[in-house]
């Protein structure tokens, strides 16, 4: 029988991926089983998975034959997926040494749908260990109780799918195992709005064994195109999701609140963009503000600061303004 499955998506992580691989080997269990997907590198990735991989018990290696995106390669892995738990590690990432172990102990003692961590940033050769959001620790809880306030930052503002484990059979039953493939960044956001909605418990716990570099050129993050807007189509998901909730219009004032704080970020980052994706930045985010309930977009800027409040009510004008010529 297989406890955990850790599914490991690699795209051009040739100058980390040894350090992920031999991490797994060092977190290697009987039952446990890793499930490495190569999105069709094509910077020498591919080739160092061909000589390690085979090496590391309990590993497994896919290769997409065309690069299909995070989304979808997660998806590749789940499906391939035996264990009773699954989690997540990014291609340039690795673990402490036993750190697995761990963290499926605790899993198996609390008994919850999904269970929440800490991890460790790593800036070059600096390390700053982060912890989860405040709640009680090592107790069953309910995931919608922990969404909000609107005001503060909570576990929905915690979108890291390697910062935890989750039962595998419970997220299936609950139509919440699998990542919307549309959206090729934020993908994470809309994934755990669906596992506070849809899950019945979930657990906080103070293990840091995941070590996550920031400042990675190659990463999602710091490509300057269109890929950066996915944001906007994954809080529409999000909204459609809480539409159909019975606490969906309470909950959807931290959804809005999210959505404008994230407009201002890339309008304040826009010039880092190309041009082509600065115009849509423009575009897309009034359309998203203006296509959600205004209702819930009115109470929510009347919430926040002024400064960003001018700039989400200057970037409406604008379009409204362009709209009517």
């Amino acid at each position: 029988m297989v406890t955990l499955s850790v599914i490991v998506a690699m795209c051009d992580v040739r100058d980390f991926c040894r350090t992920t691989l031999k991490s797994l080997a060092l977190n290697a269990r009987e039952d446990f089983e890793f499930i490495v997907v190569d999105d069709a590198s094509v910077d020498g990735t591919s080739e160092i998975l061909r000589e390690m991989v085979p090496g590391i018990p309990g590993a497994v290696l896919i290769r997409n034959e065309r690069n299909m995106g995070i989304s979808a390669t997660r998806n590749i892995g789940l499906a391939a997926a035996r264990g009773r738990f699954f989690t997540f590690l990014d291609g340039d990432d690795w673990y402490a040494p036993g750190y697995l172990a761990q963290l499926v102990g605790w899993m198996s003692q609390s008994g919850v749908d999904f269970l929440r961590t800490g991890h460790v940033r790593v800036y070059g050769k600096k390390r700053k260990i982060v912890m989860p959001p405040l709640a009680p620790r090592a107790l069953p809880l309910n995931p919608l109780d922990y969404m909000g306030p609107v005001d503060a930052s909570t576990f929905i503002d915690y979108p890291s799918v390697w910062a935890g484990i989750y039962d595998r059979e419970r997220l299936r039953e609950a139509g919440a195992l699998f990542f919307e493939e549309s959206l090729r960044t934020a993908e994470d956001r809309h994934w755990f709005y669906q596992l506070h909605l849809r899950m019945r418990s979930f657990g906080v716990v103070d293990l840091h064994g995941v070590f996550y570099r920031r400042d990675v050129s190659t990463s999602l993050t710091r490509i300057p195109d269109e890929r950066q807007l996915d944001f906007l189509p994954a809080f529409r998901l999000v909204f459609d999701e809480l539409a159909r909730h019975p606490r969906g219009y309470e909950l959807s004032f931290k959804a809005m609140r999210t959505l404008c704080a994230l407009v201002v970020i890339h309008m304040d980052r826009a010039q880092d963009y190309e041009e082509v994706t600065r115009g849509l930045l423009w575009e897309r985010s009034a359309r998203t503000l203006f296509d959600l309930p205004q209702d819930i977009l009115e109470g929510t800027l009347a919430g926040m600061d002024s400064a960003r409040v001018n700039k989400l009510r200057a970037l409406m004008s604008q379009y409204q303004g362009a709209a009517a010529r």
